[in-house]
């Protein structure tokens, strides 16, 4: 017999949990915080879709309303999203979500929600067609479970104390018990052992059938489960599906794409027609739908060049429209294509040819009525009108002028038949004092050209005179013959006052003698000459009309008096004299 020990047992063990340790239950789960959790920062909303992608809203307060007006503490620029949309609202628990009775729904997770609940860490909440991500680095946290068994329990005997040592019976008296139960049993009848045996039979079928009842309930219950189970993923695929078919309908929407969001939207409708959101983007797919075919319209207008067409398009669509961006574009696209169409005109307005100028004058027609305003189209549009009048005028009738009855008399002159022409004057005299003026103009022109030899310079000028006059500045033989006869005797002139220094005399003889004739080689010479002379005499009189003007005074005049009046130097020579006789 083994000797026990009267030391009194190990102390017991307060348990970490807060659990009281008579307690025999599961241990509360503990919540096992991330390192450094209490120095996180604060939960935030991430945009990861629509409008302002990229944005995060720090949640650092106690309470935020989100929504698309711009008084909200946290404002969502998306036209999807309802002006008062979700309120977040802080609890002990983390945040919470709730919809505010927007026109689109909150969908949390792909799930709808409509009453509030609780975010978790990764949370993606979806307002129209912007989604938001819910992170909260602080709470993100992993619940540990407790074992599940019950803790071990100390003995009874351990706690009375030391003294409460359990004594080991001997064998005398384990041995009677036996002795006692083989005497019982032999006193049992064959009966009665016969009836106990039944009653144990009894029992195990029992226990047969109450095993194979908890089999099969088992079974049932696991078929329950699974198909439980199945259902559930039947409704989550369901539900997966219909949030891919909404999410195609709204990316086909930020394209601009309504017609074809539009049928993925009605056939999201046929499956589920209390979808929250699909009866507002249908909505809007019904009122931007026409609006796109008018501005696809007014491309196509504007690509054949028809911009009052294009214009009468883009008017058309709505002013509450979706689609500013590509209504911005259609009308910055009609701008530049009149700007073009203009020029466009204005080059076939320079060829100067109708047809050319015709299209020019179309074109600017379209252009104006597109803008009525529009500077360059009016230059266009006014020029072409003249262009075209001009070369759609009618020629004018012209009537044939009566012959006059001195022309033929003119025509006998210019041949050198002075009796003649004054036969045909003398005849139309009476009727026409065009006649009786010409006739003795010819009458004097002849008594001075039978002394031609004997004339001196102003005979000979007053007998070339008369024959301009005569002939109306075509001339005559004889007027040639007089004018070979006086610019020899001019040159003559003009070359002693050249010899003598007196150079505007000079000036003077050698044009009369270039008028009478003009290509008389001398009397161009000395022109030529005189006019070398004359710049050399204005450089002189420009170099003292500073120190002696009264010297230079001169000079600037017999400059003026060498050069013919067109000449540059004669300009400048008279406006000096101007300045020195003040």
């Amino acid at each position: 017999m083994t000797a026990m020990s009267n030391a009194p047992p190990p102390a017991r063990r307060r348990p970490t949990s807060g659990t009281p340790s008579s307690g025999t239950g599961q241990r509360a789960p503990v919540r096992r915080s991330t390192a450094g959790a209490a120095a996180a920062r604060p939960a935030k909303l991430i945009v990861i879709a629509g409008p302002m992608e990229g944005e995060e809203f720090a949640l650092s307060d106690l309470e935020y309303t989100v929504g698309r007006s711009t008084d909200n503490p946290i404002c969502i620029q998306d036209t999807s999203v309802s002006r008062k949309h979700v309120t977040l609202r802080k609890e002990s628990a983390g945040w919470m979500v709730s919809d505010m009775g927007s026109g689109n729904g909150t969908i949390v997770n792909g799930e709808p929600i409509s009453e509030e609940t609780l975010l978790a860490n990764g949370d993606v909440i979806t307002l129209g067609d912007s989604e938001l991500r819910y992170e909260d680095t602080a709470n993100s946290t992993a619940k540990v479970q407790a074992p599940s068994g019950p803790r071990p329990r100390p003995s009874t005997a351990a706690g009375r104390g030391p003294t409460a040592v359990p004594v080991r019976p001997s064998r005398e008296g384990r041995a009677r018990p036996q002795t006692s139960r083989a005497a019982a049993a032999a006193e049992l009848t064959p009966e009665m052992q016969r009836k106990r045996m039944r009653l144990k039979l009894a029992g195990a079928a029992v226990l047969v059938l109450l095993f194979a009842g908890l089999g099969v309930a088992r079974s049932r219950m696991r078929h329950q489960q699974e198909e439980q189970g199945r259902i559930e993923a039947e409704q989550r695929q369901y539900r997966e599906q219909l949030g891919g078919l909404f999410q195609e309908a709204k990316n086909l929407v930020r394209e601009g794409q309504w017609q074809q969001a539009k049928a993925k939207l009605e056939e999201l409708h046929a499956q589920a027609a209390d979808y929250p959101g699909v009866e507002d983007y249908l909505k809007a797919a019904e009122k931007e739908i026409p609006n796109q075919n008018h501005l696809s319209t007014a491309q196509a207008a504007l690509d054949k060049g028809e911009l009052a067409n294009a214009k009468a398009s883009i008017a058309k669509v709505s002013s509450d429209t979706q689609l500013y961006e590509q209504l911005k574009t259609a009308r910055k696209n009609l701008t530049d294509a009149a700007d073009k169409r203009t020029k466009e005109a204005k080059q076939l307005l320079d060829t100067r040819q109708l047809e050319n100028v015709q299209k020019a004058k179309a074109i600017t027609d379209d252009v104006l009525a597109t803008f009525p305003e529009h500077r360059d189209g009016k230059l266009v549009n006014d020029d072409a009108a003249r262009v075209i009048a001009d070369l759609t005028r009618p020629d004018p009738v012209r009537v044939a002028a009566a012959p006059k009855p001195w022309e033929p008399a003119v025509d006998r002159f210019r041949d050198g038949d002075t009796s003649g022409a004054v036969a045909i004057l003398n005849a139309c005299a009476g009727k026409t004092p065009q006649c009786k003026q010409l006739m003795g103009q010819v009458t004097e022109f002849g008594n001075l050209y039978k002394k031609l030899e004997e004339l001196d310079a102003k005979g000979l000028t007053r007998l070339l005179a008369l024959d301009k006059d005569i002939t109306d500045g075509r001339g005559s033989k004889m007027g040639r013959n007089a004018g070979t006869r006086a610019s020899t005797i001019y040159y003559k002139s003009a070359a002693g006052a050249k010899a003598a220094g007196q150079w505007s005399r000079a000036m003077e003889f050698a044009r009369r003698a270039l008028q009478a004739d003009p290509n008389h080689t001398g009397a161009a010479n000395i022109v030529n000459d005189l006019k070398g002379k004359a710049k050399d005499l204005y450089m002189q009189a420009y170099s003292i009309k500073d120190s002696s003007p009264e010297d230079a005074l001169p000079k600037f005049r017999d400059v003026v008096a060498m050069t013919p009046p067109d000449d540059e130097l004669h300009g400048k020579a008279q406006g000096w004299i101007e300045k020195l006789s003040r």
